[in-house]
């Protein structure tokens, strides 16, 4: 048998690092963050303890990465790097895409939505990853203010809001509520208007 190759060895730390990042995200939701241990984690996860520490130097650090990596994947899937002026159509494949992402991987999200509601998570998300949401909110504000909002920081709000309640249903129902139909409300109202 030949050694292992350095390719190897990163594949086999990455396929470690997601095990134990997904089963955070669902140890954090079930039992809490503020009550979960490191010791539910790595059992969770199939690795010892002590192997868990290779990874991550503490809970919170788990929390952090699993945070930024939930961040990054919406973000890509946004294509948030490449917000500068929103035309219309970029507006509406926001809205799609907003949608699309907690039906694409439901139980994810829903785990996510659960520890973010959490509320010593709360605090340090806002502290983490909300900065990272500056350009997208920038954006849509701009957007907003195109379209002759009086208020157009407000309006942004009030659209984040209502795409965090779509998103809350298609999870809370996904085979029941009308996710295209929303899709096509939101275009209208914001878009079409």
């Amino acid at each position: 048998m030949s050694p292992r190759t350095t390719e190897q060895y990163e594949a086999i730390r990455k396929e470690r690092s997601t095990a134990i990042l997904d089963a955070a995200l669902y140890v954090f939701a079930e039992q809490g963050y503020h009550s979960s241990s490191v010791a539910a984690i790595a059992k969770r996860a199939g690795v010892s303890k002590g192997l868990l520490y290779n990874y991550f130097s503490s809970k919170e650090e788990v929390l952090k990465r699993l945070m930024h990596d939930l961040v990054d994947y919406a973000l890509e899937v946004l294509e948030i790097e490449h917000m500068d002026q929103l035309t219309d159509e970029r507006f509406e494949q926001i809205i799609a895409k907003s949608i699309d992402i907690p039906l694409q991987q439901p139980q994810r999200w829903k785990l996510f939505m659960s520890l973010s509601m959490q509320q010593d998570v709360t605090e340090l998300m806002l502290r983490e990853v909300l900065g990272r949401f500056a350009p997208y909110m920038q954006a849509l504000s701009t957007y907003f203010a195109a379209k002759g909002y009086d208020d157009p920081i407000a309006m942004m709000r009030v659209f984040s809001a209502l795409l965090d309640g779509v998103q809350m249903h298609c999870l809370l129902d996904p085979e029941n509520f009308p996710a295209e139909k929303a899709k096509e409300f939101l275009i209208q109202q914001f878009v079409k208007q």
